[in-house]
C-alpha cells in the first residue's frame, strides 16, 4: 500500500510532436523506463531539467511513434514568443522547418526522430486575426440623433440669449425716451 499523487498538467499555449521510429507506442505506453530516458534525452537535447517537460501524448501515425510534449516553463497566459523561439531553434531550422541534426544526434540512437514539430495554440495561435466589428447602422442612427439633439439644444439656448439681449436694450432704450420730458 502506497500513495501517489499526480498533479494535474499546466494549460499550454504550444505543444511539440516528436515523429520517431523507435521506440514503438506500445514499448513507450507499457515501460516506464522509456518515457524516464525519453524525458532524459529531452532534457539533455534541450539543455533543461527533466522535470521542464511534460509528456501529453504518446500515439502512432503511419507507422511512426508520435510523442507529443510541452515545457512546463513557459507561462500560458501570456505568449512568450522567446521563449517559444528560443526552444525550437534548438529543435527546428527555421528557414526550411527541418529537424536539426544536433537535435536528433542529441536524442540518441534508441529515439530516432525524424521530424519535431511546434504547434502554437492559445493566445500564441499564429492563424488567429485580430479582428474589428464596424459599427451597425443603429448605432450610427443612435449617433446622429444625440448629435442633432445637442445641435437643436443649442440653437435654442442661443436665440434664447439673443432675445434676453434684444428685450434688455428694448427696456433701456424705453427707460432713456420717458426721462427727459
Amino acid at each position: 500500500p502506497f500513495q501517489v499523487n499526480v498533479k494535474p498538467a499546466l494549460p499550454t499555449n504550444h505543444r511539440i510532436e516528436l515523429e520517431m521510429d523507435m521506440p514503438t507506442p506500445q514499448q513507450m505506453a507499457t515501460n516506464p523506463s522509456k518515457r524516464n530516458l525519453l524525458m532524459r534525452a529531452l532534457a539533455r537535447s534541450l539543455i533543461a531539467p527533466v522535470t521542464t517537460f511534460t509528456i501529453q501524448e504518446i500515439g502512432s501515425k503511419n507507422n511512426k511513434t508520435m510523442v507529443a510534449f510541452s515545457n512546463n516553463t513557459i507561462p500560458y497566459k501570456v505568449c512568450d514568443e522567446v521563449a517559444l523561439d528560443a526552444m525550437a531553434s534548438k529543435m527546428i531550422m527555421k528557414q526550411k522547418m527541418r529537424t536539426k541534426t544536433e537535435f536528433v544526434k542529441t536524442m540518441g540512437n534508441q529515439f530516432y526522430v525524424r521530424r519535431a514539430t511546434m504547434i502554437r495554440h492559445g493566445n500564441c495561435d499564429e492563424s488567429v486575426e485580430i479582428s474589428t466589428t464596424a459599427p451597425t447602422i443603429q448605432s450610427m442612427q443612435e449617433a446622429d440623433s444625440q448629435l442633432l439633439l445637442i445641435c437643436i439644444l443649442l440653437f435654442l439656448l442661443l436665440l434664447i440669449a439673443v432675445a434676453i439681449i434684444i428685450y434688455c436694450a428694448c427696456i433701456k432704450k424705453s427707460g432713456k425716451k420717458k426721462s427727459p420730458s
